[in-house]
């Protein structure tokens, strides 16, 4: 299963339709679409005057060969690597029955490869579950370590009746999912200092998990050396 992705894009919201067409062009015709929001410091948008950045996330199941071929399109054609424009990720996909495959790649060209050799992942992408309201207190923890920016999807809870709260917070309550993607190194540290100032014991952070992503584009600052 390691020939094949779970690509994720994240522009903004006036571009969603470009960047929809660009994949559907390109093969990708099964996509997962969602709203979401930057998480750019608010004394930062008061001095330039701005609102929070609307953004769309964008998702889908690729191939290798195809995920590297869309991963250079959105830099060339594009220009996802013009600061401000977004960010595009892969993580491997571990597991999937042939059913699921077919699903999520309809429409792709079919590719036979042998089994490729396990990637060393130089990235990781920490995803921090929150009460809402508390993203700011989340991304401090995370840039006081090293940590750039983030995504905020907004979401609610869907834990059983019997299940009411968990650390203190309801599982069906509203929740943020932030998503930081950061170099390998600094993903303990992210993850542990996310945990120790805003974590369960304040009742602000249920849960921070961890994913292996082996390719980033349009992020300048995680792939300068």
């Amino acid at each position: 299963m390691s020939n094949m992705y779970y690509m994720v894009i994240i522009t903004k919201r006036e571009y969603g339709e470009d960047f929809l067409k660009y994949l559907y062009e390109s093969g990708v015709h099964t996509l997962t679409a969602a709203l979401c929001e930057g998480t750019a410091q608010q004394k930062t948008l008061d001095f330039l005057g701005i609102e929070k950045t609307e953004k769309v996330m964008i998702s889908s199941v690729v191939s290798k060969a195809l995920s590297e071929k869309l991963l250079r399109g959105l830099m060339r054609t594009m220009q996802i690597d013009v600061p401000g424009n977004g960010i595009s990720f892969t993580i491997p996909l571990r597991c999937a029955n042939a059913a699921s495959l077919q699903y999520l790649t309809h429409g792709q060209k079919s590719e036979h490869s042998e089994v490729t050799e396990m990637e060393e992942n130089r990235f990781s992408l920490v995803v921090v579950i929150a009460q809402k309201g508390y993203t700011e207190l989340v991304m401090d923890a995370a840039r006081s370590v090293n940590a750039g920016g983030g995504t905020i999807v907004h979401a609610k809870g869907v834990g059983e009746k019997s299940a009411a709260s968990f650390f203190g917070m309801s599982i069906a309550s509203e929740q943020d999912l932030i998503y930081i993607v950061c170099k390998n190194q600094d993903e303990k540290e992210i993850m542990r200092t996310i945990i120790e100032k805003s974590g369960p014991k304040q009742e602000r952070v249920a849960a921070v998990f961890s994913l292996p992503v082996n390719n980033v584009v349009g992020l300048r600052s995680l792939m300068d050396e």
